[in-house]
């Protein structure tokens, strides 16, 4: 059995090699071919549509040069977008240099600025952004990248105030956890609950615990670290065992419209198998899934609810729609192409949010070529004033070079 760990140590295919990335030198920005409009038109697929035509128009609009990667899109208050994504060099054998970078669009999306490279740590950025504005960003140091003073994977929380021009930084300690030396993560994101509280989650990798929810009441500015949890397992009342940690298997909180507190929590199809499924095939680790559960009390327990969707999907983004509906948005990285970021709807019910996978189905973005393995992520959807959706992706050319995208698109009234 592999490493289930190795979704967080690999070379990406593809990466950039020159030192001329390291120093901050960056390609010439690639755009996509335009209409008349100034960005790229094209349809999005509807898989057995239902309730929507069998395609919907939109617009796609390119960013960033080959091999950036894993693109989140976030809105702030006044209404700009802004979006990270990070860009990974080899400056040696067996080493990485990974660059954080965010770009930033006043105009809904249709333009966007060149990357402001930060002066941040942590692979695969992030977004949360409080109601005030204020901006998290979340991410993981590898081991063998050339800036790691401590010898193991571990995560980072950073901060702003001003939209993303500077940051403070907090650095999770594996000793401070628990497990000194081992490799640790948080959630992907930081959720702001109805009444402004802050739950963060945070644990280290290798099974067992301890699993930490973090709470701040003053928007991040102090936490409290000592807050253990306990998520449920396999069967009701076991404790959840899992070589990723619980919230490092880069689980997603979300409250629903309701107030219900959920988690999203990507797991080892081999060590949590869909029930009444035969076993994935394949060694990696883009054969994983989703895993639904509640928490009544804050993120002090979770209980598990349901498998959502199927293997090798992952990567969920819960966007409520003006009609009551769910829009989930999340990235197929394996199994049943086309690869890439694909949308369903949803309602949330008294057993939970539910979502039809069966219809309706949005191919968001299909590029990834059948012959290449998948670039997708991290593919959120926010919604602008006007009623146009904007959702983010990544996807590997014929070149074997990822890609950013966002397209913006609408549903039909």
């Amino acid at each position: 059995m592999p490493t289930p760990l190795s979704r967080r140590n690999f070379l990406a295919a593809g990466a950039a090699v020159s030192l001329g990335g390291i120093l901050g030198v960056r390609p010439r920005l690639v755009r996509a071919e335009v209409d008349e409009t100034g960005t790229a038109a094209d349809v999005i697929p509807v898989r057995n549509p239902s309730a929507l035509p069998e395609s919907l128009p939109c617009q796609r609009i390119a960013l960033g040069v080959p091999d950036d990667y894993k693109p989140c899109v976030a809105r702030l208050p006044n209404g700009d977008l802004v979006l990270s994504a990070f860009h990974q060099h080899q400056p040696e054998p067996g080493k990485v240099l990974e660059q954080n970078l965010l770009f930033r669009s006043g105009d809904g999306g249709l333009t966007w600025s060149d990357p402001q490279e930060l002066d941040l740590l942590g692979r695969e950025p992030y977004l949360s952004v409080l109601r005030d504005g204020t901006l998290f960003l979340t991410g993981h140091l590898l081991a063998h990248d050339v800036r790691n003073a401590h010898g193991y994977t571990h995560g980072y929380l950073h901060r702003s105030e001003d939209a993303g021009r500077t940051w403070e930084t907090i650095r999770f300690d594996s000793d401070e956890l628990g497990k000194p030396g081992a490799s640790n993560h948080s959630s992907r994101n930081v959720l702001e609950l109805a009444d402004g509280t802050l739950l963060l989650g945070v644990d280290c990798d290798g099974g067992g615990g301890p699993y930490f929810t973090w709470r701040s009441t003053d928007g991040g500015l102090t936490w409290d670290r000592s807050r253990r949890c306990q998520p449920e397992g396999l069967t009701p009342g076991s404790k959840f065992e899992s070589a990723y940690g619980y919230f490092g298997g880069e689980t997603v909180l979300w409250q629903a419209p309701s107030g219900r507190l959920f988690a999203f929590v990507r797991v080892d199809s081999k060590e949590f198998p869909i029930a009444g499924r035969p076993a994935v095939p394949g060694e990696g680790d883009q054969e994983d899934h989703e895993i639904l559960y509640e928490s009544a009390d804050e993120g002090l327990s979770f209980t598990r609810l349901d498998d959502l969707g199927d293997f090798g999907q992952m990567y969920p983004s819960v966007l409520p729609l003006v009609d009551d509906r769910l829009l989930l948005t999340f990235t197929v990285r394996a199994l049943n192409p086309p690869l890439g970021v694909q949308a369903v709807f949803g309602h949330e019910t008294d057993a939970g949010p539910r979502f039809d996978f069966s219809r309706d189905r949005l191919l968001l973005d299909a590029k990834t070529p059948p012959d290449q393995p998948s670039g997708g992520g991290f593919g959120r959807t926010v919604a602008l004033d006007d009623g146009t959706l904007v959702t983010s992706y990544s996807y590997r050319g014929a070149d074997a070079k990822t890609h950013l995208e966002v397209v913006r698109w609408r549903l039909p009234a």
